[in-house]
């Protein structure tokens, strides 16, 4: 009777799945790398506008202001402090008028969302926004 005998076997594992998975994963994540670098784009990089010009007599506008406060949030047209609830009545009473809106910032934006929202609810779509420089130290 003949003997069975077991074939000669190569103990070592097979390497190459595995290194076309790490060149995968390596391609991979440089790809996701460069992506994300690309979304964040510094300021100093944007386009200057070298043929724009500012206007002798720009057209008048109405300045409605958020301020940021221990007590919360408040609200100005002008100097006067009103309330969220005021601002279609400020922005009709000036109809002609723009929309200049200057806001602190601390406030949150789902407060200015809900400040355009009453601006655009009185009929005014022309808006500039406007922001408070704080201080460094």
């Amino acid at each position: 009777m003949a003997k069975y005998k077991a074939p000669e076997s190569n103990d070592s594992p097979d390497l190459t799945p595995m290194i076309d998975v790490v060149f995968l994963l390596i391609v991979f994540f440089m790809v996701v790398a460069q992506q994300m670098s690309e979304q964040y784009i510094e300021l100093s990089k944007l386009a200057v506008a070298s043929n724009s010009v500012v206007k002798e007599s720009p057209p008048s506008r109405t300045i409605i202001s958020i301020d940021e406060t221990p007590e919360g949030q408040k609200f100005y047209w002008g100097e006067a402090e009103i309330d969220l609830t005021q601002i279609p009545y400020c922005i009709k009473k000036n109809s002609d008028w723009k929309v200049f809106l200057r806001v602190h910032p601390d406030v949150q934006h789902s407060v200015v969302q809900d400040v355009m929202r009453e601006i655009g609810n009185a009929g005014q779509a022309d808006v500039i926004f406007g922001t408070w420089q704080v201080a460094a130290g």
